[in-house]
């Protein structure tokens, strides 16, 4: 980046759209003052302790894909890349025992074709051949409107749609809706078509743009926190940034739609040239109800947002699993997915084999009693790996997130903001924001990138304001 004169910015919120701001203004030259309300950094990327486990535990099984362009960035900038592994695209269905859909191409295909072949048997899966033509007519149909977006599907349901497009229910009960579900983090009948179709398109035009592996699956190989978070905290004190822990912003100080300061929760007002909000838009919601944000309407969308939730439950085995990949997508059971923890890190701890067991958009288990969910997991595991009768359970761990992603329901593109408010020298920041991306990692680190741009072309603004001022 090109180092803009030094000014103070103020980054509120430490999830990863706030660290990716603060660590890009940092190398930008600017002077970083990050605060976070809570008593860490992390926001949804946090890990943590588990009694009798060495290191930190995630707040389940995160994945991201190679077409995370933004995301790549922010690691590249940490110094973290290398801690990374690349996998084929996680599209592996356990529908019993022994029975895993999947496809992997040989290796001395050119990378491509390697994907496509590894990924064809999704366009003609193992359902009744009396609804194959029905379902290459869906794909065919799907892809198109993933070619071309339109704004009308964003008054359907992913549910509506299929029915609309003919999506035979075997097809659906075997893909598709999980396809869904793992991409949004939202049931079908809940979801927009417009997200899913949105989706599809960044994804494809990441691909056709020249990343050869933009449908691959990116594992960390260690915690968050130490993919993520410790290395920002260490880039933005090398840097003189300040960092700011169980303090919050009550407040901003703005002057004819221009921010001049912001009030923290210890009681300080601190003067600032920029500030980046890049909290979570229920979070936003009690700043326009406490603050001075709340007189402009720009940001009265962001009250209708709603969280979808997501359930994982750690387990711990005295043996591995017979898993073929490092993630496994089951069907029928509570459990929908089955990820290989310890196998993804590459090391086995004294704690035993780690599986992280998750469940996308929640609603039925979420809250679940920790004991209840656990034993439930439990028999999904079993009902799929045999092995399981005969391992000792060695201990487990249940996380429940009411709010983890943004529920991106009909009509969500219209309560999506940018980075740039009415106010001067005021951002938004986050993965709810206006990056056209679901709920993901990468939509926050994007969030970060524009929110740097528009930091970066409000600088230059004002020091072109100011050399004019000086001319007369």
């Amino acid at each position: 980046m090109e180092k803009q004169e030094s000014a103070h910015v103020l980054v509120a919120g430490s999830g990863l759209a706030g660290l990716a701001t603060a660590v890009w203004l940092a190398e930008a030259g600017h002077r970083v003052t990050l605060v976070e309300k809570r008593g860490r950094l992390g926001g949804r990327t946090i890990s943590f302790e588990v009694p009798g486990v060495e290191g930190h535990v995630d707040n389940g099984q995160h994945l991201f894909a190679g077409c995370y362009d933004a995301l790549l960035r922010y690691v590249d900038t940490i110094g973290t890349r290398d801690q990374l592994v690349w996998d084929a695209p996680p599209f592996a269905i356990r529908t019993g025992p022994d029975q895993l859909l999947t496809l992997r191409a040989p290796t001395w295909l050119p990378g491509v074709l390697r994907r496509t072949v590894g990924l064809s048997w999704m366009f003609w899966p193992p359902i009744p051949l009396r609804e194959r033509p029905a379902a290459l007519r869906t794909w065919a149909r799907i892809v198109r409107a993933a070619l071309r977006p339109t704004p009308e599907l964003d008054d359907l349901t992913v549910d509506r749609w299929f029915r609309r497009i003919g999506a035979p229910e075997s097809l659906r009960a075997l893909v598709l809706d999980q396809f869904v579900i793992g991409l949004l983090n939202e049931k079908t009948e809940r979801v927009s078509a417009s997200m899913f179709v949105q989706t599809l398109h960044w994804i494809g035009k990441r691909a056709m743009s020249g990343n050869t592996r933009a449908g691959d699956a990116v594992w960390p190989r260690v915690s968050l926190h130490d993919l993520f978070v410790a290395p920002a905290a260490r880039y933005l004190s090398a840097r003189g940034g300040e960092i700011v822990v169980g303090t919050g912003v009550t407040d901003l100080e703005i002057t004819d739609d221009t921010l001049t300061g912001v009030h923290l929760s210890d009681g300080r007002v601190v003067e600032v040239d920029a500030a980046v909000l890049a909290v979570p838009p229920w979070s936003l919601t009690t700043l326009l109800d406490r603050g001075r944000l709340g007189q402009y309407d720009h940001f009265a969308p962001v009250r209708k947002i709603e969280p979808a939730p997501i359930s994982s439950v750690y387990v711990w085995l005295d043996r591995p699993l017979r898993m073929r990949r490092l993630a496994e997508n089951l069907r029928d059971t509570t459990i929908e997915w089955v990820f290989d923890t310890t196998g993804m890190h590459g090391v086995e701890t004294n704690a035993g084999h780690c599986y992280s067991l998750a469940v996308s958009a929640s609603w039925e288990v979420v809250h679940l009693p920790n004991a209840e969910f656990a034993a439930a997991a439990l028999r999904s595991l079993a009902e799929h790996y045999p092995e399981v009768a005969h391992a000792e359970v060695l201990r487990t761990h249940v996380i429940h997130q009411p709010q983890a992603t943004f529920s991106a329901q009909p009509g969500f593109d219209e309560l999506r903001l940018p980075q740039r408010t009415p106010v001067d020298g005021l951002f938004l920041a986050g993965d709810w924001t206006d990056t056209g991306m679901p709920s993901t990692m990468e939509s926050a680190a994007e969030s970060a990138v524009r929110a740097v741009d528009r930091v970066r072309e409000l600088f230059t603004r004002r020091a072109a304001k100011a050399q004019v001022a000086d001319q007369l």
